[in-house]
């Protein structure tokens, strides 16, 4: 059953459910298919060509980063993570941990000192947006290093 917003919008049970769930994965992008199998799960069916759609739509708000898999081929599948548009995600870098998968936002001053050098000394600019820096998160790097104990 579908509602009607402000203007010309929508606002349906799916969307609600989808939406929940990415903001509720926090710092964890999440899957096409982990949403799907998380709204199968509420009891709320929702085929995934719909939830393709509503996520194209809240990245277009800048509401939503979409992570591309990894060029080594780990990672198989685009994931996807909620984000306020006001967070500007296409004015820094992301770290994403190749252990756990959270992804934290280079979100400081080191930033304009990254760009700058990387614009004066390899005259290059960079594109922020969907930009990830993979590595180990400071919690896997612990658990590691207990682990190799």
């Amino acid at each position: 059953m579908m509602t009607r917003r402000s203007g010309l919008e929508y606002k349906t049970g799916a969307r609600a459910g989808i939406l929940s769930y990415l903001k509720e994965s926090g710092q964890r992008p999440v899957s096409v298919s982990e949403i799907h199998a998380h709204m199968q799960s509420a009891n709320h069916p929702v085929n995934v060509t719909t939830i393709y759609r509503y996520l194209e739509k809240l990245e277009a708000d800048g509401n939503l980063i979409k992570y591309m898999p990894q060029a080594n081929g780990e990672s198989t599948k685009a994931t996807y993570q909620y984000v306020e548009r006001t967070h500007k995600c296409d004015e820094h870098l992301h770290l994403k941990c190749v252990a756990c998968g959270v992804v934290e936002h280079l979100d400081c001053h080191f930033m304009e000192e990254i760009a700058s050098h990387v614009a004066k000394d390899h005259g290059f600019q960079l594109q922020c947006k969907n930009s990830v820096i993979y590595g180990f998160c400071a919690g896997c790097r612990r658990e590691k290093a207990v682990i190799e104990k």
